[in-house]
């Protein structure tokens, strides 16, 4: 297997989940010996309770928005300010990285900044929000360093951060951008998908780490030619993406990627849905923005209920009710909770006794339905695909792959093998460290569209559209022209590259006066293999390319391209002179576009509290 080739004695890897967040990291000796070999931090509240390897994914910052804690410290801290009534005073957010994915599916323009609501209501800049956890994860880790002499800086490490796969390029740029504001210089930085990271890992360890009924069978899953699906089933999105092993153990991406927003977070959203239909909406937003310490727990007990539940037994299912909510409701409403059972719907179906509320086990199994249909519908179109056909096994990771109804259903609806690791939230980590130390180990992805640019043609008589007619410099040319660089469904590898002509003029007195303007180079998407023109329907633009004047200034006569390069998970674009062969970097501006939801997917956003 290759080793680096980066100046750096350390890769880690930061995990953004909804629920939970971490690193991991190794040396370069480490990698060299044996690339599993990662080292995971643990995790604790100083108040007891849990050993985790992932924090919660929570922040707390002041008056001032200054960071002020991350993780179990910060709901430790929050419970007391809650506790003394002054919550309106700080900023409390809880799995925000699913804010930045909303944002996009809602269609909110990212590009400098977008504001999210902590806990109460009150706004604050989702970048710094990214930016102080990025700096708090990367600030624990060197102070391990430190506290260890061994000499490692923030200059000898790779960060590689984790993402979904459905996230589209402006969710990757913001992640960029959050990163280098919290100190991570660009050329030491990378983005690895999630369900990728966890192939990545579990193909290198040994079978006993899974959790399967014919262990042969999983064994053989990761042989060279086999194919195979991950299931990231995560808190707040499902990644599904079909791989194949090659003959050099190397993964190939054999199908674009699926999924949505429907991972475990759906659930407790059906249920917290259930308790406004019941309460009231006024109710039991009142609850969550004055009683942030009793909702947490709520909502804590009943994500350990929704894992736990299991269709096959008989128990009864119960889940924490607080005594504030009962005396909330009937101080609004003049009736106590169990006569408000009594005359609504679910009456026989929901029962209050002190301070838990236990839950019909059909009610609570209808919470689940959505979510588990549409990752399995997503699934099953995925093997119609030619190349999918011969897929022989399921492994699902992520933290709501724990779940005994899904992984039941995912089984019963499908006949393969279907396998989950041990431990399956850790090998997005530990695969994303794999992936720093040697981004080769993806042979290569799908284009999920046609990638393209608006170019501009000698305009032909009857070929082209006369409203596409214009002239310049005393020529006559077609605009509007999609230039295809990549294509639907076409196969790329890092350092493909898209040749994209870029030639001007400045001959006329009107356009010497743009000598000094960056050039333009806009990048348009399409579900057609072959689109003729950027303005055809189902065209959109993606990006635009900023390229800046040599020197400041464009000579008279401009010749010269743009290599757009695929560069693993992101692209980037080089300007490159005709005539003097001198490159220029240039700057990607990627626009809130690119993402396809699914029927109801945006109301559903619109719905979230």
């Amino acid at each position: 297997m290759a080793t680096v080739t980066d100046p750096v004695l350390v890769v880690a890897a930061i995990d953004f989940g909804s629920h939970g967040s971490g690193y991991a990291f190794s040396f370069r000796y480490e990698f060299a010996a044996n690339p599993t070999n990662v080292n995971t931090p643990y995790w604790s509240s100083e108040s007891g309770g849990n050993i985790t390897y992932k924090a919660p994914s929570s922040i707390l910052l002041n008056s001032k928005k200054k960071f002020v804690a991350f993780g179990h410290d910060a709901e430790d801290q929050y419970s007391t300010i809650c506790e003394n009534n002054e919550q309106n005073s700080w900023y409390y957010l809880k799995e925000f990285k699913m804010k930045l994915y909303e944002a996009v599916v809602l269609g909110k323009d990212i590009r400098d900044d977008f504001k999210i609501e902590e806990m109460n209501g009150k706004k604050v800049s989702a970048k710094r929000v990214f930016r102080l956890a990025i700096e708090f994860l990367k600030k624990h880790l060197l102070d391990q360093f430190k506290k260890r002499n061994l000499g490692v800086n923030n200059d000898l490490v790779k960060w590689v951060i984790t993402v979904p796969a459905i996230w589209n390029d402006a969710c990757k740029q913001f992640m960029r951008q959050a990163a280098e504001g919290a100190g991570i210089a660009g050329d030491k930085f990378c983005i690895v998908y999630e369900p990728e990271a966890a192939s990545i890992y579990m193909r290198l360890i040994p079978v006993d780490k899974f959790i399967g009924e014919n262990q042969t069978t999983i064994l053989r899953s990761f042989d060279p030619g086999r194919k195979v699906i991950v299931v990231d089933a995560g808190g707040g999105t499902v990644d599904i993406s079909a791989q194949e092993v090659l003959p050099d153990g190397h993964l190939k991406i054999i199908h674009k990627i699926c999924g949505g927003s429907w991972g475990g977070e759906w659930v407790n959203q059906e249920y917290r849905k259930l308790l406004k239909k019941l309460l009231g909406g006024d109710v039991f937003m009142k609850f969550k923005q004055t009683q942030g310490l009793d909702y947490n727990e709520m909502m804590r007990q009943f994500e350990t209920a929704k894992k736990a539940f299991k269709l096959n037994e008989n128990s009864v299912i119960s889940t924490r009710f607080p005594a504030n909510l009962a005396e909330l409701l009937e101080s609004k409403t003049d009736s106590g909770i169990s006569n408000i059972i009594e005359n609504s719907r679910f009456n026989g179906k929901l029962k209050v006794k002190r301070d838990k509320l236990f839950i019909d086990r059909e009610l609570f199994q209808s919470f689940y339905s959505e979510s588990i249909s549409m990752t399995i519908k997503e699934i099953k179109d995925i093997l119609k695909h030619d190349r999918c056909r011969d897929v022989s096994a399921v492994m699902l990771v992520g933290g709501f792959s724990e779940c005994p109804m899904l992984q039941k259903a995912v089984k019963e609806a499908l006949e393969l093998e279907v396998f989950i690791p041990v431990e399956g939230g850790l090998s997005v980590l530990k695969g994303a460290v794999i992936y720093g130390h040697d981004s080769s180990i993806v042979s290569s992805r799908v284009c999920n569209y046609t990638y393209g640019v608006s170019i501009s043609l000698p305009f032909k008589e009857g070929e082209h559209r006369r409203e596409k007619y214009y002239r310049w410099d005393n020529e006559e040319w077609c605009k509007h022209i999609f230039h295809v660089c990549f294509v639907e469904g076409q196969d790329v590898h890092v350092g493909d590259i898209g040749m994209i002509q870029v030639n001007n003029t400045f001959e006329s007195e009107d356009s010497k006066s743009k000598r000094k303007e960056p050039f333009t180079v806009e990048i348009y998407i399409s579900d057609d293999k072959k689109p003729m023109y950027v303005t055809d329907q189902g065209c959109k633009l993606l990006a635009k390319i900023h390229i800046d004047p040599p020197n400041g200034i464009w000579p008279v006569y401009a010749f010269g391209w743009v290599e757009l390069e695929i560069a693993g998970t992101e692209m980037i674009g080089t300007y490159v002179n005709a005539e003097t062969k001198d490159r220029i970097s240039t700057r990607f501006e990627f626009l809130p576009t690119g993402y396809k939801t699914l029927k109801g997917e945006r109301e559903r956003m619109r719905a979230m509290d």
